[in-house]
């Protein structure tokens, strides 16, 4: 089972609705729960990088994904939140993990936080392992951060 561990002791988001993996390259029909509608991003694994598109077509780097030696599985760190998860058996499971595992919050946070990687240094992402998914915006008066 891989494994996955936070390295930062930052205050952590509260759960919130999970990630919706919705398949590679399928389009996102953003889910309705409790009301709420889903938004769509992308992830992407490209030369070493995790990449995740908004529905801007903003494009941003979020870390690492290494592919390990002797053991041939990868792994990611992502530079935000530190987190990482490794025993991966390919890219698409990583991508998968990603998703499972962030908020909306924080991925929607890196759209604000990153520069958009689009003309000249916009990585090619047409042919490459990649995850379609939809993360639940908070409602108002949801807890942000958890006690």
């Amino acid at each position: 089972m891989p494994d996955s561990t936070p390295l930062s002791s930052a205050p952590v988001a509260a759960p919130v609705a999970p990630a919706v993996p919705t398949g590679p390259a399928a389009p996102v029909a953003p889910v309705a729960a409790a009301g709420r509608a889903a938004v769509p991003f992308v992830l992407y694994a490209v030369r070493g990088r995790v990449y995740a598109s908004n529905v801007k077509n903003k494009l941003v780097d979020l870390g690492r994904l290494s592919h390990d030696g002797a053991d041939g599985t990868y792994a990611y760190l992502l530079d935000g939140d530190k987190a990482t998860g490794s025993g991966f058996a390919d890219a698409q499971a990583a991508l998968a993990h990603i998703a499972q595992t962030t908020t909306f919050l924080f991925l929607d946070g890196q759209f604000t936080a990153l520069e958009d990687l689009g003309g000249a240094d916009r990585p090619d992402i047409a042919d490459v392992p990649q995850l379609s998914v939809a993360l639940e915006r908070p409602g108002r008066g949801d807890t942000a951060v958890s006690r």
